[in-house]
C-alpha cells in the first residue's frame, strides 16, 4: 500500500505540474496569434504601411494566409473554453494531491492501519473519474516533451525540498 500511495501522490504532483505548463504554453500560444493577427490586419496594423503599396502580390498573400489562420484557429490556437477546463483540471489536481498527501502523513505516521488506508486510498482515487474525461480532452491529445520533462524536474525538486528534509 504504501508504494502505491507514494507513486499515486508523485504521478499526481507530476500531472499537476505538467498541466500548469501546458497552461502556460497555451495561453502563449493564444496570446501571439491574437496579437499576430492585430497586428497584420486592417489599416491600423502593419499592412496599412506604405511599404506595401510596391508589394501588392505580396501583401495579398499574406492577407490570405492570415484570413486562412483565422478560419483555422479553433484548430490551431486553444479556445477560452480549452482553457477553462485546463484550469479545472489544474484545480482538481491540487485538491487530489492535498487529499493523497494527508493520507500519506497519516498513514507514514501510524495513525492509521494499512485497511483504513487502503479504503481511503481507493475513495480519493475514486473521485479521479469525474475529470478523467476533461483530462482526456484538453492534456493528453498529444505529449508536448519539453513540458512533460519540466514537470518531472518540478516534481523531483519538490519531493526533494518537502520530503527528504
Amino acid at each position: 500500500m504504501r508504494n502505491k500511495l507514494w507513486d499515486e501522490l508523485m504521478q499526481c504532483k507530476h500531472n499537476h505540474h505538467y498541466c500548469l505548463f501546458i497552461l502556460e504554453r497555451k495561453k502563449n500560444i493564444s496570446k501571439i496569434f491574437t496579437i499576430t493577427v492585430l497586428a497584420f490586419s486592417g489599416a491600423g496594423g502593419v499592412m496599412g504601411w506604405s511599404v506595401w503599396k510596391g508589394l501588392p502580390l505580396i501583401a495579398c498573400i499574406i492577407i490570405a494566409i492570415l484570413q486562412l489562420l483565422k478560419l483555422l484557429e479553433s484548430q490551431l490556437v486553444p479556445t477560452d473554453k480549452e482553457i477553462e477546463k485546463l484550469s479545472k483540471v489544474i484545480s482538481f489536481y491540487v485538491d487530489y494531491f492535498n487529499k493523497l498527501e494527508q493520507l500519506w502523513y497519516d498513514y507514514d505516521n501510524k495513525r492509521i492501519t494499512e485497511a483504513k488506508a487502503q479504503t481511503r486510498f481507493y475513495a480519493i482515487k475514486n473521485s479521479e473519474k469525474e475529470i478523467n474525461d476533461v483530462v482526456n480532452e484538453v492534456v493528453k491529445k498529444k505529449i508536448h516533451k519539453k513540458s512533460y520533462d519540466k514537470a518531472a524536474i518540478e516534481t523531483t525538486n519538490y519531493v526533494s525540498r518537502t520530503f527528504n528534509n
